[in-house]
């Protein structure tokens, strides 16, 4: 799930590591954050961020952890799941077929992000590329499945689609 906040941390060194840390210490993955040191009010300095939770425990975990920090939450934005299709190409891909690839993704309606990892081989000339898709709808995961199915199709690579969603 996607979360945005608004946090007032204490002017003083160390507080935005403080703010930081639960979520990575809690499986998260931080989008986000505009540390605004200009405005201070009451001693303190707001930070908007924007994480992803894995599921509600870890949210809840990271709530627990900024209190017991002291810090404070002012404002909680929105939230919403997000559900991630992994996907491993290998072949001769080359770049501009990833730009097309990912660019063709982006355009689509529902999609949060795109990460994506490279990998070449000295010996062949087969790379691989692991695609990890954010998606807001389980549904279009499907879309992403046969979109890629047809590119394998096209640019002669290997799909494999990871277990999850």
């Amino acid at each position: 799930m996607r979360v945005n906040v608004d946090l007032r941390l204490k002017d003083k060194p160390g507080q935005l590591i403080k703010a930081l840390e639960p979520i990575s210490l809690n499986e998260g993955n931080i989008v986000g954050v505009i540390h605004d040191h200009e405005q201070v009010t009451g001693g303190r300095i707001s930070v908007n961020m924007t994480f992803e939770a894995r599921d509600q425990h870890s949210l809840d975990a990271i709530f627990a952890m900024w209190k017991e920090r002291g810090v404070e939450v002012a404002k909680m934005g929105e939230i919403y799941r997000t559900y991630v299709a992994e996907y491993l190409l290998v072949g001769d891909l080359t770049q501009s077929t990833l730009r097309s690839i990912t660019g063709s993704i982006e355009k689509m309606e529902g999609i949060d992000s795109i990460d994506l990892q490279y990998s070449l081989s000295t010996s062949t000339d087969n790379k691989s590329v692991l695609l990890l898709v954010n998606v807001r709808e389980k549904n279009k995961v499907t879309e992403i499945d046969n979109f890629l199915k047809g590119r394998s199709k096209r640019n002669n690579f290997l799909l494999v689609r990871g277990m999850g969603v």
